[in-house]
């Protein structure tokens, strides 16, 4: 699948550390005073060698993390907006003894503008792992009918209660996939952006599509229904109001209120629908779901009941949206 990549290029929000030689960076002691820290800064070297090499497993093995086999498979990795480069430490402190902190500046995909990030090494009975801020990535759907793609490859749900993503250092690329054809994540059509893992901080809401809400350890999908669709719906539901005045407010048009209101009309032309505001678009795990309510006056008299249209929203092959009555 490819889309538009909306680069999320914070200098402080996007973790990724690449491999390249990590020579000359200033890692060859401690910045505190706290105690040596050279066993720590080699773990970390031969940690990005692997990532800028696409070794996805090895360089798991290597931290504190227990990574789902999904999220280590070289080929999902690879296809990443950009892998690990050109890492340097910039800062460190700590001591090996226990745990250091290492600062280091690294390049995803743009080298003119590198970025840093923080990783911590700890040393538990003489074995050292690698760690950062949050262990895994949580997508959350806060109303959206659809799903994400990572990095083309990995088809991820999206529930109201998260999903949890394991992911290595890299720049991945999301895309958001709605089976209804309905919603997008902007106005503009956006449905894809890039974001680094881990982060330090969150990225800038400006550079992500206006429907994604981005933190250091979540992200939170709300897709947006274009008033296209509501106006399309509306007018499908015009159509139904027509005819249930035609079938006398007693067919199969009729909202299914008014038929067990069972009120004979005398008189079409005296029918008024007064929009209920309490109603309108319900967005839920696979569905787009619109209704609309009437208080509906016939003959001088109004129903006691609401009149209510309630279906789904998709969209055809062929662009054509169609409501479909529950």
């Amino acid at each position: 699948m490819t889309s538009p990549r909306l680069r999320v290029l914070t200098t402080a929000a996007l973790l990724t550390l690449g491999a390249a030689a990590f020579a000359g960076c200033a890692a060859s002691g401690p910045t505190d005073g706290s105690g040596p820290t050279d066993q720590s800064v080699a773990l970390l070297e031969e940690f990005f060698a692997h990532l800028e090499k696409g070794e996805t497993t090895e360089a798991a093995a290597m931290t504190s993390i227990d990574f789902p086999e999904e999220f280590l498979d070289e080929d999902f990795y690879a296809a990443s907006a950009a892998l690990p480069s050109d890492a340097k430490v910039v800062d460190v402190e700590g001591s090996d003894d226990v745990r250091v902190t290492a600062t280091v500046e690294y390049v995803l995909d743009d080298p003119e503008n590198p970025m840093t990030a923080s990783y911590a090494v700890r040393n538990t009975d003489g074995e050292r792992t690698i760690s950062w801020q949050h262990d895994f990535l949580l997508f959350i759907n806060a109303g959206s009918p659809g799903r994400l793609v990572l990095n083309g490859e990995m088809e991820y749900p999206i529930d109201k209660d998260g999903g949890k993503a394991f992911l290595l250092p890299a720049l991945y690329e999301i895309t958001y996939d709605d089976p209804t054809g309905v919603t997008h994540l902007d106005a503009d059509g956006t449905d894809a952006f890039t974001l680094a893992w881990p982060m330090d901080d969150g990225p800038a809401d400006a550079e992500i599509p206006a429907d994604v809400s981005a933190t250091d350890w979540t992200v939170s999908t709300m897709a947006m229904v274009g008033s296209d669709v509501t106006d399309a719906v509306d007018e499908q539901i015009e159509g139904l109001q027509a005819a249930c005045v035609a079938e006398s407010l007693a067919g199969p048009s009729c909202p299914a209120s008014v038929l067990e209101y069972g009120h004979p009309l005398a008189d079409p032309s005296s029918v008024e629908w007064f929009r209920d505001v309490d109603h309108g678009l319900v967005v839920t795990d696979g569905r787009v779901e619109y209704s609309a309510g009437f208080t509906v006056r016939a003959d001088g008299k109004v129903v006691p009941v609401p009149a209510v249209y309630t279906g789904t929203v998709t969209r055809d092959a062929d662009g054509t949206l169609v409501y479909t009555r529950e």
